[in-house]
């Protein structure tokens, strides 16, 4: 029963949603971390090749990714690299140092790179890192499988933390201690050959740790940016509904204030005055209260509703029949049953064609009914049109119920309860 107006802003509204919904996914596709892991990189979707590469080698998050990266190196630097420069000969030292800083370089990229690829290839990096260091392990020996470190780290942040990356790193130090165990046989030495596998472990699962939260952290803030454009769409739809319920029944009783003035402007010139009069009173409470929706500090109250009620009603020409007083109605439902004498009320006047209107108030129930034309349809599971739809969620908001249907005198029921 609401209006063509109404409808036609509703089914805009409706039509409008999906945009706003595919307008929102672009906008976090744009900003969000979708297959980049926590990289903070662009949407990759559909970008692929050295594009791809590029996007992730540059991203925010890898650009914070490679000062820790290359300060882990100093383990490399320190262990490895100096002792290979310093007890081989060249020009042997010189070839395993530059194996060495390449095997670093690339431990650095690893991760972006793995970002670049699809998830099923995620594998590839630290894979070819553990490849690059087993020439190490076995000229040099086992004392380099320190470089296992490294694989253990790319694996914890190329499978994001998950089981594959406690598999990989358990696996490491488990090999790394066989090994060590053998060669301590072969090679009695001082150093336990628990020494290096414990750190493999140790440090191969803190970083999984670390990758999984920030992973969660990265949902976190996706699903931050999702809450703060829902509330923003949100709010949209408050103010569309209060706009509506205002409006609708403001303008109604404007219209039909100036139609009585028009009628009675030749018969009874001060009659016609004084509704002039109520008119512009109308208008400004109605931009009053447009001011207040915006703002968001809108109140509709049960009484004030039932004041204006006792006015509107006749100068339509429908005989009121009102409670004499809302002392009944808690404090909890004032503001609910406002609302639904305002959408009942402006539905009688304009659309119902009735001479009688019944209001009946009880603390957790109002009812309107006329012996108007009635619905045109069976009674509707479902209300339709903007205002009553509207109507419906307050009603839901505040746990309770809107029902619409034919009364008891052939016209329009609308009864909300709560």
């Amino acid at each position: 029963m609401t209006d063509d107006l109404g409808d036609a802003q509703g089914m805009t509204a409706s039509a409008g949603r999906p945009a706003r919904r595919a307008g929102v996914r672009a906008f976090l596709s744009r900003v969000g971390i979708r297959e980049g892991g926590f990289l903070d990189a662009p949407s990759l979707d559909g970008v692929t090749g050295w594009p791809r590469l590029r996007l992730t080698l540059g991203a925010p998050g890898a650009k914070r990714w490679y000062p820790g990266a290359l300060i882990s190196q100093a383990f490399i630097i320190g262990f490895i690299l100096v002792p290979i420069l310093t007890e081989l000969p060249p020009p042997g030292s010189w070839f395993w140092g530059l194996g060495v800083v390449v095997y670093g370089a690339l431990f650095t990229i690893a991760f972006p790179v793995a970002m670049a690829l699809p998830a099923r290839w995620r594998w590839a990096p630290p894979a070819g890192l553990l490849l690059l260091s087993l020439p190490f392990i076995v000229v040099l020996g086992p004392d380099l499988s320190g470089l296992w470190t490294y694989v253990a780290v790319s694996a914890a942040l190329c499978f994001g933390g998950d089981r594959r990356a406690l598999l990989a790193v358990v696996g490491l130090a488990a090999v790394a201690f066989v090994i060590n165990i053998i060669d301590g046989g072969l090679q009695p030495t001082s150093t336990p050959p628990w020494t290096m596998p414990l750190i493999i472990l140790s440090i191969g699962t803190l970083m999984a740790a670390f990758t999984r939260n920030l992973e969660t952290l990265a949902e976190l803030r996706r699903t931050q940016k999702e809450l703060a454009v829902v509330a923003v769409e949100e709010e949209r739809n408050r103010v569309a509904r209060d706009m509506h319920d205002i409006l609708g029944h403001s303008l109604s009783a404007i219209a039909l204030k100036a139609d009585l003035a028009a009628k009675l402007s030749e018969r009874d010139p001060a009659a016609a005055s004084a509704e002039i009069h109520e008119v512009q009173t109308l208008a400004r409470a109605t931009l009053s209260d447009m001011r207040a929706v915006v703002s968001g500090y809108r109140q509709v109250r049960i009484a004030s509703e039932l004041a204006s009620l006792r006015t509107l009603l006749p100068a339509a020409g429908i005989t009121a029949h009102l409670p004499p007083t809302t002392d009944e109605v808690p404090e909890r439902n004032r503001e609910l049953f406002g609302w639904a004498l305002r959408e009942a009320a402006t539905n009688v006047v304009r659309h119902s064609r009735a001479t009688n209107c019944w209001v009946a108030l009880s603390p957790g129930r109002i009812t309107v009914e006329d012996d108007g034309v009635g619905p045109a349809a069976p009674p509707a599971q479902e209300p339709t049109g903007t205002g009553l739809h509207g109507l419906a969620e307050r009603a839901a908001d505040a746990g309770g119920a809107l029902t619409i249907g034919r009364s008891r005198h052939g016209g329009f029921l609308l009864e909300v309860t709560a």
